[in-house]
């Protein structure tokens, strides 16, 4: 099941795409289901895919969308009402064994990576968390809006910076300075308000003998502190400045 870079399910009788789901109410009930992962009521269900303003018929509206859901899933080869089971009041999914959801496979991949760093392997590093961050940087439900999605969408963000944020980290370990200084620069598009992507071009840039293109990145960073916080960079960021101008 892949959720990003378009909503897609394949099975073994075959697979369904976005524009097969029961319009945007149906993709983000799908999404949230693979999402949480825990029973949902039908009134916390329904907040997800309406938001605070819930329709008339809401109850028969979400027994529709589960419904169309179901039966799409049976026509790729999924037993539909067994996945989207209802139980009471609340909805819970089951996935068949062996199933693989791109979003779980790319958490799972980075805490992998994280961990690698930690133990001093990089080789095995970059190796995870390639893999996590072609994945965390596709959108999730692109051109959907809603309070749930975007929560999910700005923790997509943060586990894609924290990919670069290791990437950067273990290229610099292996001696690839120039690409860890891409990855660096990656970092900071994704998020420019973090220091981390900052000081791992400026190391980058220092390591494959550029010191002119690390005071820059320093200087960036202590622009954007001062511009955008009102405030002045970390003891980290402000130490290694230190060794640079030294």
């Amino acid at each position: 099941m892949y959720l990003t870079g378009g909503l897609r399910v394949e099975g073994p009788a075959g697979a369904l795409v976005e524009s097969d789901l029961p319009g945007a109410q149906g993709r983000l009930a799908l999404t949230a289901l693979l999402i949480e992962r825990r029973a949902l009521s039908r009134d916390q269900l329904a907040e997800l895919v309406w938001g605070e303003e819930l329709p008339t018929r809401w109850t028969a509206a979400l027994h529709t969308i589960i419904s169309k859901l179901r039966s799409l899933l049976s026509t790729v080869g999924i037993d539909g009402r067994s996945t989207v089971a209802t139980v009471g009041a609340s909805y819970t999914l089951t996935l068949p064994p062996h199933s693989w959801i791109d979003l779980e496979d790319a958490w799972q991949r980075l805490d992998r990576a994280e961990g690698a760093l930690r133990h001093a392997e990089p080789r095995t590093a970059t190796t995870e968390a390639t893999v996590a961050y072609s994945i965390l940087r596709r959108p999730l439900l692109a051109g959907i809006d809603g309070h749930w999605i975007e929560d999910q969408r700005r923790r997509q963000a943060t586990a894609a910076y924290r990919c670069a944020a290791v990437l950067a980290e273990a290229w610099l370990q292996l001696g690839d300075h120039r690409l860890a200084a891409v990855v660096a620069e990656s970092a900071i598009a994704l998020d420019p308000l973090r220091e981390i992507g900052y000081r791992l071009l400026m190391r980058a840039e220092w390591g494959h003998g550029d010191r002119a293109a690390a005071l820059r990145a320093l200087a960036r960073c202590e622009r954007m502190m001062a511009d955008e916080l009102d405030a002045t960079p970390s003891t980290e960021t402000r130490e290694l400045g230190a060794q640079l101008r030294s």
